[in-house]
């Protein structure tokens, strides 16, 4: 199965983002990828027991621009604050013990040093102004973190991780 950690935009960023033309949200929602794996359901709940041992500061975020993810999305980049950093680095590392084979394909791509913090706000196809500069620079304060799962096509939140 599925599943996503990840955290949200404050309601003042959500809401720049959401009036803009041309924006075709992920079917997850707008949200920025802690960490993305597969894994055996039966583990969710010793999972979830582990991440709830993380502890973490609430950080900072900024909006740095625009940039093609991957060919197909266009993404709000965001700034790295050691916090985020660390909180990543940490998820990972308690995922590494639950997600099922090919987890390590997607922290080689995606994790560590090659975590490129971003919100997905369209696809890159899509007719949105990449000249927009209102979403540049934005400021956004981040005091929790969620987990979802895919059940048939549909994000389901199924936990919220709060600062310390």
């Amino acid at each position: 199965m599925e599943y996503l950690a990840y955290f949200q935009p404050n309601i003042e960023l959500s809401d720049l983002i959401l009036e803009q033309k041309g924006i075709v949200l992920p079917s997850s929602g707008l949200h920025s990828t802690l960490c993305f794996f597969y894994m055996n359901p039966e583990n969710e709940k010793d999972l979830i027991s582990e991440l709830s041992k993380i502890k973490f500061n609430s950080f900072e975020i900024r909006t740095l621009g625009f940039d093609d993810f991957d060919n197909s999305s266009l993404v709000l980049k965001l700034s790295r604050p050691e916090e985020l950093l660390g909180l990543h680095k940490d998820i990972a590392g308690v995922v590494e013990e639950y997600a099922s084979l090919g987890f390590n394909e997607i922290s080689e791509k995606y994790y560590g040093e090659n975590y490129a913090p971003h919100l997905t706000i369209a696809d890159s196809s899509s007719d949105f102004d990449k000249d927009c500069d209102v979403l540049s620079s934005q400021i956004g304060f981040i005091s929790q973190y969620f987990l979802s799962k895919k059940i048939k096509n549909d994000w389901r939140k199924i936990e919220t991780f709060c600062s310390s």
